[in-house]
Protein backbone atom coordinates (compact mmCIF):
# COMPACT_ATOMS: atom_id res chain seq x y z
CA UNK A 1 0.00 0.00 0.00
CA UNK A 2 1.32 3.53 -1.04
CA UNK A 3 2.75 5.62 2.35
CA UNK A 4 0.01 8.05 1.74
CA UNK A 5 -2.78 5.74 0.93
CA UNK A 6 -5.71 5.80 4.09
CA UNK A 7 -6.10 2.78 6.19
CA UNK A 8 -9.10 0.50 4.62
CA UNK A 9 -11.13 1.31 7.66
CA UNK A 10 -10.91 4.23 10.16
CA UNK A 11 -12.81 4.88 13.27
CA UNK A 12 -15.08 8.04 13.04
CA UNK A 13 -12.21 9.79 15.57
CA UNK A 14 -9.50 8.65 13.60
CA UNK A 15 -11.13 9.87 10.57
CA UNK A 16 -11.41 13.59 11.73
CA UNK A 17 -8.24 13.76 13.34
CA UNK A 18 -6.34 12.72 10.16
CA UNK A 19 -8.68 15.16 8.14
CA UNK A 20 -7.65 18.05 10.80
CA UNK A 21 -4.15 17.30 10.18
CA UNK A 22 -4.41 17.15 6.58
CA UNK A 23 -3.55 13.02 6.43
CA UNK A 24 -5.71 10.57 3.76
CA UNK A 25 -8.76 8.93 5.09
CA UNK A 26 -11.10 6.41 4.04
CA UNK A 27 -13.92 8.44 3.30
CA UNK A 28 -15.04 12.05 4.70
CA UNK A 29 -15.83 12.59 7.89
CA UNK A 30 -19.66 13.36 7.93
CA UNK A 31 -20.34 14.23 11.72
CA UNK A 32 -24.07 16.34 11.53
CA UNK A 33 -25.43 17.90 15.04
CA UNK A 34 -28.13 16.50 16.26
CA UNK A 35 -29.21 18.23 19.71
CA UNK A 36 -31.53 20.54 18.83
CA UNK A 37 -33.55 17.97 16.57
CA UNK A 38 -33.46 15.62 19.81
CA UNK A 39 -34.49 17.92 22.23
CA UNK A 40 -36.93 19.57 20.23
CA UNK A 41 -38.90 16.04 19.24
CA UNK A 42 -38.59 14.92 23.01
CA UNK A 43 -40.52 18.27 23.85
CA UNK A 44 -43.12 17.78 21.58
CA UNK A 45 -43.64 13.97 22.36
CA UNK A 46 -42.36 12.79 19.02
CA UNK A 47 -39.56 11.28 19.21
CA UNK A 48 -39.28 8.17 17.13
CA UNK A 49 -39.12 4.75 19.46
CA UNK A 50 -35.55 3.67 18.56
CA UNK A 51 -34.19 7.20 19.72
CA UNK A 52 -35.77 6.90 23.10
CA UNK A 53 -33.57 7.32 26.36
CA UNK A 54 -29.92 7.88 24.00
CA UNK A 55 -27.70 9.91 24.30
CA UNK A 56 -25.80 11.90 21.71
CA UNK A 57 -23.40 9.12 21.01
CA UNK A 58 -25.75 6.75 21.15
CA UNK A 59 -27.82 8.49 18.18
CA UNK A 60 -24.75 9.08 16.19
CA UNK A 61 -24.16 5.02 16.31
CA UNK A 62 -28.08 4.47 15.49
CA UNK A 63 -27.58 6.86 12.27
CA UNK A 64 -24.04 5.34 11.18
CA UNK A 65 -22.51 8.69 11.37
CA UNK A 66 -19.62 10.64 13.89
CA UNK A 67 -20.98 12.00 16.93
CA UNK A 68 -21.16 15.71 17.18
CA UNK A 69 -19.64 16.59 20.38
CA UNK A 70 -18.55 19.63 20.86
CA UNK A 71 -18.29 20.66 24.87
CA UNK A 72 -20.94 18.05 26.15
CA UNK A 73 -24.20 16.62 25.76
CA UNK A 74 -26.80 19.24 26.03
CA UNK A 75 -29.87 16.57 26.16
CA UNK A 76 -28.16 15.34 29.46
CA UNK A 77 -30.90 15.45 31.91
CA UNK A 78 -29.55 18.63 34.57
CA UNK A 79 -26.40 18.75 32.38
CA UNK A 80 -26.52 22.82 31.70
CA UNK A 81 -26.15 24.73 34.41
CA UNK A 82 -27.04 28.47 33.66
CA UNK A 83 -26.59 29.85 36.89
CA UNK A 84 -24.19 32.32 35.76
CA UNK A 85 -24.91 32.38 31.91
CA UNK A 86 -26.23 35.98 32.11
CA UNK A 87 -22.19 36.70 31.98
CA UNK A 88 -22.18 34.63 29.29
CA UNK A 89 -20.79 31.35 31.22
CA UNK A 90 -22.61 28.54 31.47
CA UNK A 91 -20.83 25.26 33.52
CA UNK A 92 -21.80 21.44 32.26
CA UNK A 93 -20.31 18.38 33.57
CA UNK A 94 -18.61 17.21 30.16
CA UNK A 95 -16.72 20.53 30.40
CA UNK A 96 -12.78 20.73 31.26
CA UNK A 97 -13.56 23.20 34.48
CA UNK A 98 -15.93 25.13 35.85
CA UNK A 99 -16.96 28.50 36.92
CA UNK A 100 -17.85 29.86 40.19
CA UNK A 101 -18.54 33.31 42.28
CA UNK A 102 -16.32 33.70 45.11
CA UNK A 103 -16.85 36.36 48.48
CA UNK A 104 -19.92 38.22 46.62
CA UNK A 105 -23.62 37.96 47.42
CA UNK A 106 -25.62 35.95 45.05
CA UNK A 107 -29.14 35.29 45.08
CA UNK A 108 -31.13 33.17 42.59
CA UNK A 109 -34.54 32.06 42.18
CA UNK A 110 -35.64 29.64 39.05
CA UNK A 111 -39.69 29.18 38.75
CA UNK A 112 -38.78 27.13 35.75
CA UNK A 113 -39.33 29.41 32.85
CA UNK A 114 -38.11 32.67 34.62
CA UNK A 115 -34.09 32.46 36.21
CA UNK A 116 -33.26 36.02 38.04
CA UNK A 117 -30.06 36.19 39.88
CA UNK A 118 -28.60 39.08 41.49
CA UNK A 119 -25.34 39.36 42.47
CA UNK A 120 -24.29 42.02 44.99
CA UNK A 121 -20.86 43.56 44.14
CA UNK A 122 -18.68 46.56 45.93
CA UNK A 123 -19.64 48.82 43.16
CA UNK A 124 -23.41 48.15 42.57
CA UNK A 125 -26.10 45.24 41.78
CA UNK A 126 -26.40 43.32 38.69
CA UNK A 127 -29.62 41.87 38.28
CA UNK A 128 -29.27 39.46 35.25
CA UNK A 129 -33.01 37.87 33.94
CA UNK A 130 -33.57 34.87 31.71
CA UNK A 131 -36.44 32.82 30.05
CA UNK A 132 -37.25 29.50 29.09
CA UNK A 133 -40.57 27.65 28.19
CA UNK A 134 -41.74 25.17 26.87
CA UNK A 135 -41.99 26.86 23.29
CA UNK A 136 -38.25 27.03 23.49
CA UNK A 137 -37.80 23.09 23.82
CA UNK A 138 -40.52 22.54 21.12
CA UNK A 139 -38.07 24.28 18.88
CA UNK A 140 -35.12 22.66 20.59
CA UNK A 141 -33.32 26.15 22.13
CA UNK A 142 -31.77 24.94 25.05
CA UNK A 143 -29.80 27.69 25.94
CA UNK A 144 -32.42 30.95 27.50
CA UNK A 145 -33.41 34.33 26.08
CA UNK A 146 -31.86 37.45 28.15
CA UNK A 147 -34.52 39.64 28.87
CA UNK A 148 -32.12 41.68 31.27
CA UNK A 149 -28.63 42.15 30.58
CA UNK A 150 -26.01 43.10 33.27
CA UNK A 151 -24.69 46.01 31.65
CA UNK A 152 -27.50 48.68 31.22
CA UNK A 153 -25.22 51.63 30.88
CA UNK A 154 -21.67 52.70 31.53
CA UNK A 155 -22.48 52.77 34.88
CA UNK A 156 -22.29 49.24 35.16
CA UNK A 157 -18.79 48.96 33.72
CA UNK A 158 -17.25 48.59 37.55
CA UNK A 159 -19.53 46.01 39.15
CA UNK A 160 -19.33 43.84 36.09
CA UNK A 161 -15.78 44.31 36.13
CA UNK A 162 -15.85 43.67 40.10
CA UNK A 163 -17.76 39.95 39.52
CA UNK A 164 -15.36 38.76 36.66
CA UNK A 165 -12.61 39.47 39.27
CA UNK A 166 -14.23 37.28 41.91
CA UNK A 167 -14.72 34.27 39.32
CA UNK A 168 -13.36 31.40 40.38
CA UNK A 169 -12.46 29.23 37.52
CA UNK A 170 -11.95 24.89 38.72
CA UNK A 171 -10.08 23.03 36.24
CA UNK A 172 -12.31 19.28 36.10
CA UNK A 173 -10.21 17.35 34.15
CA UNK A 174 -11.71 13.86 35.02
CA UNK A 175 -14.82 15.68 34.06
CA UNK A 176 -13.90 15.69 30.90
CA UNK A 177 -11.76 12.48 30.90
CA UNK A 178 -15.40 11.27 31.48
CA UNK A 179 -17.00 13.22 28.57
CA UNK A 180 -13.68 11.77 26.35
CA UNK A 181 -14.52 8.33 27.22
CA UNK A 182 -18.21 8.37 26.37
CA UNK A 183 -17.71 9.55 23.01
CA UNK A 184 -14.77 6.92 22.29
CA UNK A 185 -14.12 6.69 18.58
CA UNK A 186 -17.61 7.91 17.65
CA UNK A 187 -16.52 11.31 17.40
CA UNK A 188 -13.93 14.31 18.71
CA UNK A 189 -14.47 15.01 22.18
CA UNK A 190 -13.80 18.72 22.06
CA UNK A 191 -13.14 20.77 25.09
CA UNK A 192 -15.14 23.35 25.59
CA UNK A 193 -13.76 26.74 25.49
CA UNK A 194 -15.62 29.99 26.14
CA UNK A 195 -18.13 30.73 23.40
CA UNK A 196 -16.54 34.69 23.28
CA UNK A 197 -13.55 34.49 21.92
CA UNK A 198 -12.71 37.62 23.80
CA UNK A 199 -13.55 39.49 26.37
CA UNK A 200 -14.70 42.63 23.97
CA UNK A 201 -16.36 39.56 22.26
CA UNK A 202 -18.08 38.37 25.30
CA UNK A 203 -19.33 42.16 26.12
CA UNK A 204 -21.31 42.06 23.03
CA UNK A 205 -22.70 39.27 22.95
CA UNK A 206 -23.30 38.40 26.71
CA UNK A 207 -23.21 41.64 28.50
CA UNK A 208 -25.47 44.36 26.83
CA UNK A 209 -27.94 44.45 24.88
CA UNK A 210 -26.55 44.11 20.74
CA UNK A 211 -28.21 47.58 19.59
CA UNK A 212 -26.86 49.53 22.82
CA UNK A 213 -22.88 47.78 22.41
CA UNK A 214 -22.94 49.60 18.85
CA UNK A 215 -23.13 53.10 20.75
CA UNK A 216 -21.24 52.28 23.82
CA UNK A 217 -18.69 51.32 21.21
CA UNK A 218 -18.73 54.70 19.83
CA UNK A 219 -19.00 56.46 22.84
CA UNK A 220 -17.20 55.21 25.75
CA UNK A 221 -14.29 53.19 23.56
CA UNK A 222 -11.76 53.89 26.47
CA UNK A 223 -13.98 52.81 29.04
CA UNK A 224 -14.98 49.23 27.34
CA UNK A 225 -11.31 48.97 26.85
CA UNK A 226 -10.55 48.72 30.67
CA UNK A 227 -13.41 46.99 31.52
CA UNK A 228 -12.37 44.09 28.80
CA UNK A 229 -8.65 44.61 30.60
CA UNK A 230 -10.10 43.41 33.94
CA UNK A 231 -12.09 40.11 32.56
CA UNK A 232 -8.69 38.81 31.02
CA UNK A 233 -7.53 37.11 34.30
CA UNK A 234 -10.45 35.00 33.34
CA UNK A 235 -10.18 34.13 29.90
CA UNK A 236 -6.19 33.35 30.99
CA UNK A 237 -7.24 30.89 33.10
CA UNK A 238 -9.54 29.58 30.90
CA UNK A 239 -6.97 29.46 28.54
CA UNK A 240 -4.43 27.47 30.79
CA UNK A 241 -7.32 24.78 32.03
CA UNK A 242 -7.31 24.03 27.97
CA UNK A 243 -3.62 23.85 27.18
CA UNK A 244 -3.32 21.30 30.42
CA UNK A 245 -6.57 18.47 29.85
CA UNK A 246 -6.50 15.80 27.77
CA UNK A 247 -8.39 17.04 24.86
CA UNK A 248 -6.91 16.72 21.03
CA UNK A 249 -8.82 19.56 19.84
CA UNK A 250 -10.46 22.65 21.70
CA UNK A 251 -13.40 24.92 21.12
CA UNK A 252 -12.77 29.13 21.84
CA UNK A 253 -14.89 31.20 20.15
CA UNK A 254 -18.35 31.63 18.66
CA UNK A 255 -20.57 33.36 16.53
CA UNK A 256 -18.78 35.56 13.86
CA UNK A 257 -21.13 37.58 11.38
CA UNK A 258 -19.52 40.44 9.15
CA UNK A 259 -21.87 42.64 10.15
CA UNK A 260 -22.30 42.11 13.82
CA UNK A 261 -18.64 41.59 14.27
CA UNK A 262 -17.37 43.60 11.04
CA UNK A 263 -14.15 43.25 9.43
CA UNK A 264 -12.53 46.14 11.79
CA UNK A 265 -13.93 45.35 14.62
CA UNK A 266 -12.99 41.61 14.66
CA UNK A 267 -9.27 42.18 13.58
CA UNK A 268 -9.08 44.28 16.12
CA UNK A 269 -11.29 42.83 19.30
CA UNK A 270 -11.13 39.26 18.13
CA UNK A 271 -8.53 37.97 15.76
CA UNK A 272 -5.58 38.82 18.38
CA UNK A 273 -7.36 36.63 21.23
CA UNK A 274 -7.68 33.53 18.57
CA UNK A 275 -3.87 34.07 17.23
CA UNK A 276 -2.95 34.21 21.17
CA UNK A 277 -5.11 30.92 21.97
CA UNK A 278 -4.21 29.22 19.07
CA UNK A 279 -0.34 29.70 19.50
CA UNK A 280 -1.07 28.65 23.59
CA UNK A 281 -2.73 25.49 22.49
CA UNK A 282 -0.54 24.58 19.44
CA UNK A 283 2.29 24.86 22.16
CA UNK A 284 0.59 21.93 24.16
CA UNK A 285 0.09 20.09 20.99
CA UNK A 286 -3.75 20.69 20.59
CA UNK A 287 -6.32 21.98 17.43
CA UNK A 288 -8.07 24.85 17.94
CA UNK A 289 -11.59 24.59 16.31
CA UNK A 290 -13.79 28.04 16.15
CA UNK A 291 -17.66 27.91 15.59
CA UNK A 292 -17.86 30.35 12.13
CA UNK A 293 -21.62 30.09 12.03
CA UNK A 294 -22.43 33.49 10.41
CA UNK A 295 -22.24 35.70 7.31
CA UNK A 296 -18.40 35.00 6.56
CA UNK A 297 -17.60 36.63 3.29
CA UNK A 298 -15.94 39.73 4.35
CA UNK A 299 -14.36 38.04 7.45
CA UNK A 300 -12.99 34.88 5.27
CA UNK A 301 -9.64 36.85 4.54
CA UNK A 302 -8.80 37.64 8.01
CA UNK A 303 -9.67 33.74 9.46
CA UNK A 304 -5.97 32.55 7.93
CA UNK A 305 -4.23 34.83 10.09
CA UNK A 306 -6.32 33.83 13.30
CA UNK A 307 -4.12 30.24 13.36
CA UNK A 308 -7.11 28.47 13.78
CA UNK A 309 -7.33 24.78 12.43
CA UNK A 310 -11.12 24.15 12.41
CA UNK A 311 -13.93 26.69 11.40
CA UNK A 312 -16.76 24.43 12.18
CA UNK A 313 -20.80 25.07 11.82
CA UNK A 314 -19.62 26.68 8.28
CA UNK A 315 -23.17 28.11 7.20
CA UNK A 316 -22.81 27.88 3.14
CA UNK A 317 -25.17 29.16 0.30
CA UNK A 318 -28.46 29.76 0.15
CA UNK A 319 -28.25 30.48 3.70
CA UNK A 320 -25.48 33.11 2.99
CA UNK A 321 -23.56 34.74 0.35
CA UNK A 322 -20.46 32.26 0.79
CA UNK A 323 -19.93 28.86 -1.30
CA UNK A 324 -18.65 25.87 0.49
CA UNK A 325 -16.22 25.86 -2.67
CA UNK A 326 -14.93 29.32 -1.95
CA UNK A 327 -14.83 28.89 2.09
CA UNK A 328 -12.51 25.62 1.21
CA UNK A 329 -10.48 27.72 -1.37
CA UNK A 330 -10.00 30.85 1.62
CA UNK A 331 -8.86 28.05 4.33
CA UNK A 332 -7.25 25.21 2.99
CA UNK A 333 -4.90 23.75 3.06
CA UNK A 334 -4.31 25.16 6.74
CA UNK A 335 -7.49 25.21 7.83
CA UNK A 336 -10.27 22.45 7.89
CA UNK A 337 -14.20 23.31 7.20
CA UNK A 338 -16.68 21.55 9.34
CA UNK A 339 -20.02 22.23 7.97
CA UNK A 340 -21.19 23.25 4.27
CA UNK A 341 -24.58 21.38 4.52
CA UNK A 342 -27.48 24.25 5.01
CA UNK A 343 -29.74 23.08 7.30
CA UNK A 344 -32.58 24.25 5.03
CA UNK A 345 -31.34 21.41 2.61
CA UNK A 346 -32.69 18.69 5.56
CA UNK A 347 -36.59 20.75 5.24
CA UNK A 348 -39.32 19.26 2.83
CA UNK A 349 -40.95 22.88 2.78
CA UNK A 350 -37.48 24.21 1.67
CA UNK A 351 -36.35 21.55 -0.87
CA UNK A 352 -38.19 19.38 -2.81
CA UNK A 353 -36.79 15.95 -3.26
CA UNK A 354 -35.52 16.69 -6.81
CA UNK A 355 -33.42 20.04 -5.45
CA UNK A 356 -32.05 17.85 -2.86
CA UNK A 357 -30.42 15.83 -4.93
CA UNK A 358 -29.24 18.54 -7.47
CA UNK A 359 -28.19 20.10 -4.32
CA UNK A 360 -25.55 17.13 -3.04
CA UNK A 361 -24.61 17.08 -7.04
CA UNK A 362 -23.72 20.28 -7.05
CA UNK A 363 -22.31 20.11 -3.26
CA UNK A 364 -20.31 17.28 -3.88
CA UNK A 365 -18.70 18.40 -7.22
CA UNK A 366 -17.40 21.29 -5.49
CA UNK A 367 -15.35 20.11 -2.97
CA UNK A 368 -12.45 19.03 -4.84
CA UNK A 369 -10.53 16.02 -3.54
CA UNK A 370 -12.66 16.82 -0.33
CA UNK A 371 -9.39 17.24 2.20
CA UNK A 372 -9.92 19.53 4.75
CA UNK A 373 -13.63 18.86 4.86
CA UNK A 374 -15.93 17.47 7.85
CA UNK A 375 -19.40 17.54 6.19
CA UNK A 376 -21.47 18.38 9.10
CA UNK A 377 -25.35 20.28 8.92
CA UNK A 378 -25.32 24.02 9.87
CA UNK A 379 -25.62 25.01 12.72
CA UNK A 380 -27.74 22.08 13.52
CA UNK A 381 -30.22 19.64 12.02
CA UNK A 382 -33.61 21.13 12.50
CA UNK A 383 -36.71 19.82 14.13
CA UNK A 384 -38.43 19.04 11.04
CA UNK A 385 -35.65 17.60 9.14
CA UNK A 386 -36.19 14.43 7.01
CA UNK A 387 -34.30 12.01 8.20
CA UNK A 388 -33.98 10.41 4.97
CA UNK A 389 -31.68 13.02 3.44
CA UNK A 390 -29.58 12.27 6.62
CA UNK A 391 -29.21 8.70 5.19
CA UNK A 392 -28.99 9.96 1.55
CA UNK A 393 -25.85 12.06 2.52
CA UNK A 394 -24.07 9.34 4.42
CA UNK A 395 -24.72 7.27 1.02
CA UNK A 396 -22.98 10.30 -1.06
CA UNK A 397 -20.10 10.24 1.10
CA UNK A 398 -19.86 6.47 0.73
CA UNK A 399 -20.36 6.98 -2.98
CA UNK A 400 -17.05 9.90 -3.09
CA UNK A 401 -14.38 7.45 -2.22
CA UNK A 402 -11.20 8.06 -0.27
CA UNK A 403 -9.86 11.36 0.39
CA UNK A 404 -6.05 11.53 -0.50
CA UNK A 405 -5.30 15.32 -0.10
Amino acid sequence: MPQDAPPRSMTHRQRMLATIRGEPTDQLPWAPRMDLWYIAQRARGTLPPEFAGLHMVEVAELLGVACHSIGGDMTLPGGRDNSLRGLGIDNHPDYPYRVELRNLPIESTDDGEHLRTRICAPAGELFLHLFRSQGMARDGISLPFVKSYAIRSVDDFEAVAQVFEHLDLIPTPESYRTFQRRIGEQGLAVARGPVAASPMHLILHELVAMDQFFYLYHDERPALHALAKRMEPFFEAALEALATCDAEVIFWGANYDQDLTWPPFFEAEIAPWLKKVSDRLHAAGKFVLTHTDGENKRLLPLYPACGFDVAESFCPAPMTKVTLAEMLEGLRPKTTVWGGVPSVALLDDAMTDTVFARHLDELFASIGPGDHLILGVSDNVPPDANLERLAEIKQRVEAFGPISP
